[in-house]
């Protein structure tokens, strides 16, 4: 079928060549020739670029993939964490320059590597100049989708800016590379295998000590691990940790030489320290299997601005991190910008669960109450007012600050639900790093205060979710944080609530996993928590035949919000013997690692395992 058939039914296919003044539009085109329809329909001269690839007739190509097959066969099995060091130097060593260029293709196409060094040749339209970043779509599908959650990047004008210096550019090409999966993950919701492999021969062609390998490791961690390439995303987070700490980043010394007179360049710098810092902590608490390496390196760094400040370029004096430990003893307020505040949250969280006991007693729950409680409550009791306010009067929400009251409450949950009276169901403990309950159960009144302390941190977690937005849109990382907010609220129903409570608390389940469910639209690992988190909620609410005949949730039609009185439409199973895409219990370590660390004592970031 060529490029202006349809399909069978009518529907029109995609073009494999746009012309010349659709792709400088960036729209589609049907590639009708002599001249297409937009351009017919404008009355405008169209024109197609000459093909850049060629020289091999069909014969030759079924030839070259023959023997492309043979070498796989022959070859041996990667291992599951993909070390670029087997196909990856065999695509370096065969790609050329304007090959690697081709890897830069528009969503929705899945072009293998092997494609590319055969030459067989694939659509043109929307493919960007190595040079014009700014209008490159996967990168513009970054920044609007990916950036405002972890704002560590250059600002898109400035990285532009940089990359122009012909001297700069090879450093770049590996962050760019990252950045444009991710991008392609958002337009296409779907992975790339072409565009990894490109990514892990740019790392192999990149100086290993070049401090921009951290941001581009790093970044291509979290696009690895909420794609369920878990063991690759550890080694990506490892290699960026090592790197960085070698590198002395975490010293404000690094953003000074490394940024040069460029005050935007410092600002990066500084962003890329305390995002790792963050991002190994979110790491920590989602699994509970990877160290929180860097909770205990004594940085100077200093903190970073405003985004709207890093955005323009207009990069204030930076506020130090011991002028926020101290802020409490400031005659006059002093502000600090969102991202300082969501590191002071996670410092409060790792200090909260260090001073937690390892194994919960009921004299721990004093304990808990008197000491770590303390440096959550300082938290948000030193909140200025404006900060209180997640969302503006445009209705933009504040995505730093919503991480940072969010990782707040996750720890309140993970830090009183073992000492209330919101018991833990055994389908919750499946995980094999989770612990079993406290034997001793604190007295009673002690029991009400933490069940208090629970329940109000799970509400205040149902009103961030609840904020008027035209689509769920957040760091993937949110997930597992919201998820122990609903566990905690299922065994509410099943132990607590009654009546009008209860009906509110299922609308509240139901909202919080239609909020995941659009987050699992674009991360398949996300996609899978919402399976598990369902199964469980059918044990625990008694919905549905649950138990050793592999019942899982429907995972062809998803759950329904809409329908059903009662909401038992939201956990209806079917029977699944697939093995590979059904909802495992015994997977559930992976479901919400942020109370499930247990077996892992010494990690000081044990969220809420002490159960």
């Amino acid at each position: 079928m060529d490029s202006t058939s349809s399909s069978r039914n009518g529907r029109a296919t995609r073009s494999s060549l746009a012309c010349l003044p659709c792709r400088s539009r960036h729209v589609k085109c049907d590639g009708k020739r002599p001249c297409c329809a937009r351009c017919a329909e404008i009355g405008q001269d169209c024109n197609y670029a000459r093909s850049r690839r060629g020289g091999l007739d069909r014969a030759a190509l079924a030839d070259r993939r023959r023997r492309l097959a043979a070498n796989d066969r022959t070859s041996p099995a990667p291992d599951s964490s993909r070390q670029p060091h087997t196909r990856t130097q065999q695509v370096q060593e065969h790609t050329t320059p304007a090959m690697a260029e081709d890897l830069r293709h528009e969503p929705n196409e899945r072009i293998s590597v092997s494609d590319v060094i055969l030459g067989v040749s694939f659509p043109d339209a929307g493919i960007a100049q190595p040079d014009d970043i700014e209008n490159d779509f996967l990168i513009n599908a970054y920044y609007e989708k990916f950036h405002g959650c972890h704002p560590f990047l250059l600002p898109r004008k400035h990285l532009s800016r940089l990359y122009q210096d012909p001297h700069r550019q090879s450093s770049f090409t590996p962050l760019l590379a990252v950045m444009r999966l991710i991008g392609h993950i958002y337009t296409s919701h779907e992975w790339s295998t072409s565009l990894r492999d490109h990514i892990e021969a740019c790392f192999l062609q990149a100086s290993p000590s070049d401090p921009i390998m951290v941001q581009s490791r790093f970044l291509f961690s979290m696009a690895l691990f909420w794609h369920d390439y878990k063991d690759a995303a550890k080694l990506e987070m490892d290699a960026a940790t090592s790197l960085a700490v070698d590198l002395k980043m975490y010293l404000s010394d690094f953003a000074a030489s490394h940024g040069r007179d460029d005050p935007v360049l410092r600002e990066c710098w500084r962003r890329t320290w305390w995002m790792l810092y963050i991002v190994d902590a979110y790491y920590t608490g989602t699994l509970g299997t990877m160290n929180f390496r860097v909770v205990d390196i004594a940085a100077t760094v200093d903190l970073p601005c405003e985004e709207r400040e890093y955005e323009s370029g207009d990069i204030p004096e930076p506020r130090t991190l011991q002028e926020f430990n101290c802020r409490e003893f400031s005659a006059e307020p002093i502000r600090f910008s969102s991202f300082a505040y969501l590191i002071g949250a996670v410092q409060c969280a790792a200090s909260a669960i260090a001073i937690a006991p390892k194994i919960a007693t009921k004299g721990d729950s004093t304990h808990v109450i008197q000491a770590a409680d303390c440096s959550l409550d300082g938290w948000r009791l030193l909140l200025p007012n404006d900060r209180k306010q997640l969302m503006d009067k445009d209705g933009k929400i504040d995505e730093l600050m919503f991480q940072a009251h969010l990782i707040i409450h996750v720890s309140t949950i993970g830090l009183h639900r073992p000492f209330s009276a919101l018991k833990f169901n055994a389908v919750e403990h499946v995980s094999s790093c989770a612990r079993e309950p406290p034997l001793d159960t604190p007295i009673p009144d002690l029991v009400n205060v933490h069940t208090v302390r629970v329940l109000r941190a799970v509400e205040a977690q149902i009103r961030l979710l609840a904020l008027p937005v035209p689509e769920f849109h957040h760091t993937p990382f949110t997930t597992c944080m919201v998820s122990e907010g609903t566990l905690a609220l299922l065994s509410a129903c099943s132990a607590l609530f009654k009546g009008t409570q209860l009906s509110t608390a299922r609308d509240q389940i139901r909202m919080t996993l239609g909020c995941l469910k659009v987050l699992g639209e674009v991360w398949p690992r996300i996609a899978r928590n919402v399976r598990e988190i369902q199964t469980i909620a059918q044990t625990v609410l008694g919905i549905g035949p649950v138990g050793k005949n592999s019942m899982t949730p429907s995972s062809s039609a998803g759950p329904s919000f809409g329908g059903g009185e009662d909401g038992l439409d939201l956990f209806t199973c079917v029977p699944s013997n697939d093995t590979t895409n059904s909802s495992s219990l015994g997977s559930i370590e992976d479901l919400c690692g942020w109370y499930s660390l247990g077996e892992l004592s010494d990690l000081p970031w044990g969220m809420g395992s002490e159960s």
